[in-house]
């Protein structure tokens, strides 16, 4: 199964964070791209979100958008292809 990393793009001061948890690197293990960023999804989308109303205050993740991440698929070989779809590892941004 292909191993992907997810990579910021966007600048962090650019506004679509809105507040997002932000990550240096994501990689996984999944069939596609588009799986991987649903893997990762719940890396930086809170479990319990308090609702008033008809508000719904979840921005979603910030990995569906490829405005802040890129999808690349690992080149490097350094994960195993083998193994059931997940998350192997997340690197927290250090900043900003």
């Amino acid at each position: 199964m292909p191993i992907w990393i997810l990579e910021p793009v966007a600048d962090p001061q650019d506004p679509r964070w809105q507040g997002r948890r932000r990550f240096d690197r994501v990689v996984v293990r999944a069939p596609s791209a588009a799986f991987a960023r649903v893997l990762a999804e719940p890396l930086d989308t809170p479990e319990r979100v308090l609702e008033f109303g008809e508000e719904d205050p979840r921005t979603g993740s910030g990995f569906k958008d490829e405005k802040l991440y890129r999808a690349i698929a690992d080149a490097d070989g350094d994960y195993p292809p083998e193994g059931p779809p997940g998350v192997l590892e997340s690197v927290p941004a250090s900043g900003g």
